[in-house]
């Protein structure tokens, strides 16, 4: 967080990562978007709902679908909540648009970076170790160093561990480049930087997941910065949800289209890439709409995303990927149910259940963490 200026109280805000705040001489004085905390809510959710599977025998999901009839059912369900990565840059963004990096950008890097680095490292480290046991226990693999640093690659460029990395380059990237935060010009190179990535990892073939597109999102983190500093939520607003919300429709009914027709009449693996024209436009139409839905703080009740995004988006993992995987074959084994299925209903049914455990189990883990100052979560 950079030096607050003397002449006025400091002010902290928190973005989808949450960071800590320096030592003030005076009570820090909170700025409280009400849709903020909404959009890292469902985003949050979104991304735990995508990343939660079901049995699919060693088939990666697009071979898997096409075993499946009306597989598109599940890609339909899936893309409700493709619009969690974008906003989460977005987001980050449009928090960054209060603070005045200009003076000291690198140390204001620096201290973000410090913030971030170390709870992430952690859980990766857990992830990392997680993955080896369960990979020892079910397969009987033998663990090296060279399997280690293997499974640590594919954690870093495909598993939601890539976030982070990705994060860091974009705001790298802001805060080098912050006195045209402003610039529409600068606001383009971005968005050509952005279509390149798009052309390479969806159209061209290459069959690339977004996760890869190191460069893919620093656009959106400039839009949410831009949208910040030239008050762009007041015309968002007085348009009101029934207008964004009718946007927000037309866009989902596009991003269907696009995947039904990748899906169908491509070879394309990643048919709900993050990165697809349509999707990227759904995402920017659902920021909108929820900023023109909420002028009030939300009520989350039991649930703080503020407090936990972060925790939930580092921990949710070992969920999806480990311990659920686990289960599934515990009580195959011990209740001789398979729950391999191509019946659509059954996928849909099994995998909202796990995306229910998943979620539940990821939060409360994370508070925990948090009620006893584990794990290096930031807190406020």
């Amino acid at each position: 967080m950079p030096p607050h200026d003397p002449k006025q109280p400091p002010q902290l805000t928190l973005d989808n990562v949450i960071a800590l705040p320096p030592v003030l001489s005076k009570p820090a004085e909170k700025v409280n978007y009400a849709f903020v905390d909404v959009i890292r809510f469902v985003a949050t959710i979104g991304i735990v709902y995508i990343h939660t599977n079901v049995p699919m025998n060693g088939m990666d999901t697009n071979t898997f679908l096409h075993h499946v009839n009306h597989g598109e059912y599940y890609l339909f369900i899936k893309q409700l909540f493709k619009f969690s990565t974008i906003c989460y840059f977005l987001i980050a963004g449009f928090l960054l648009g209060d603070k005045s990096i200009n003076g000291s950008p690198f140390a204001y890097y620096l201290r973000r970076l410090n913030v971030i680095a170390k709870p992430y490292i952690l859980a990766l480290v857990l992830f990392v170790g997680g993955l080896a046991i369960y990979a020892y226990f079910t397969t009987a693999q033998h663990i090296s160093l060279s399997y280690l640093v293997e499974i640590t690659k594919y954690v870093m460029l495909y598993s939601p561990f890539w976030y982070i990395p990705n994060y860091l380059l974009c705001l790298l990237v802001i805060v080098c480049f912050s006195r045209y935060a402003s610039s529409l010009y600068f606001g383009a190179i971005l968005l050509v930087i952005t279509l390149l990535n798009t052309w390479y990892s969806v159209y061209d073939g290459n069959n690339h997941t977004h996760t890869t597109a190191l460069t893919g999102f620093i656009f959106y983190m400039w839009l949410g910065m831009y949208i910040k500093k030239k008050d762009l939520i007041t015309p968002m607003k007085k348009a009101g949800p029934k207008v964004t919300g009718a946007v927000l429709i037309f866009f989902y009914l596009l991003s269907n289209a696009e995947t039904w027709f990748m899906y169908r009449h491509t070879h394309i693996i990643e048919t709900l890439n993050t990165l697809r024209i349509s999707n990227q436009l759904y995402s920017v139409a659902f920021f909108a709409f929820i900023i023109s839905c909420y002028n009030k703080p939300a009520n989350f009740g039991i649930l703080n995303p503020r407090k936990e995004t972060y925790g939930i988006y580092l921990y949710h993992s070992f969920f999806t990927f480990i311990i659920m995987s686990w289960a599934e074959k515990w009580f195959s084994n011990q209740f001789h149910v398979d729950l391999f299925s191509y019946n659509i209903y059954h996928i849909l049914l099994l995998n909202f259940f796990n995306f229910i455990t998943c979620y539940f189990a990821s939060t409360a883990l994370v508070k925990i963490l948090l009620r006893y100052n584990l794990a290096w979560l930031p807190s406020m």
